[in-house]
């Protein structure tokens, strides 16, 4: 054993690895960030919502959405088998987290005891979801205006997903109030249509339609809807 001037053996050498590196992994983050194949999918739908939003589904190219995301059009092909596959995921994935948001405002915020307060609310949340997702609305005013174009069964998907789920919730929520006694409704189905459309009714025409219009601004919108709303199913003697 050879020996070190000190008197301390010297260690053996480590044997020589000779087996060939694995080619990188084109979705593996750089060494010592955070990420991986699940955030390289995140920027990917995130990117593509934008410029779907942005350019409609027609015009939107994958090497548009390649830019948006930071990825090589590479990346994109190795999670999604093309632009319809990636374009069907967002608008679901899409539609589901503004419904999910919805659902969880209207917990937090209604009491169930309060028609007024709670209607409000409601309606505020409505409203809402088009400030808090503006890239997602921005894709769905594209989908409304290229709808023709769509199978039935994309349309169907990005429905059961967002649109008609939050449709339930209203619509249970009035049931609610109206199982209270604080509302008078007999067609539950009938009585969400008619409040979906005068809480958006004041927000979608002008003077507010070419701009965002200020918390002040819904409120009031809102407000005088939820008045027009009770008029109608407000307690026991109203009608429907």
């Amino acid at each position: 054993m050879a020996i070190w001037p000190t008197g301390h053996p010297i260690p053996p050498e480590a044997p020589l690895n000779t087996t060939p590196a694995a080619p990188a992994d084109p979705d593996a983050p750089p060494r010592g960030r955070p990420g991986g194949r699940a955030a390289k999918r995140r920027a990917i739908t995130q990117g593509a919502r934008t410029v779907f939003g942005r350019e409609g589904y027609s015009r939107t190219s994958i090497e548009a959405i390649a830019a948006e995301a930071g990825v090589s059009t590479r990346t994109i092909y190795n999670h999604f088998q093309g632009k319809d596959h990636l374009f069907s995921e967002v608008v679901h994935d899409s539609a589901g987290q503004v419904a999910d948001a919805f659902i969880a405002t209207v917990a937090e915020q209604l009491s169930g005891t309060d028609a007024r307060a709670d209607l409000i609310a409601l309606g505020r949340a409505l409203v809402g979801q088009r400030t808090q997702f503006p890239d997602h609305f921005a894709m769905i005013r594209q989908i409304k205006a290229e709808m023709q174009h769509f199978p039935p069964a994309l349309i169907d998907t990005w429905q059961q997903a967002g649109p008609l789920r939050v449709q339930h919730e209203v619509s249970r929520r009035l049931s609610q109030l109206a199982d209270a006694g604080l509302l008078h409704v007999t067609s539950p189905a009938r009585a969400t249509l008619h409040f979906v459309a005068l809480v958006n009714s004041e927000i979608t025409i002008s003077p507010y339609a070419s701009r965002a219009p200020s918390p002040a601004q819904v409120r009031a919108c809102v407000t005088r809807a939820v008045d027009a709303f009770l008029h109608g199913y407000g307690g026991a003697d109203g009608t429907d």
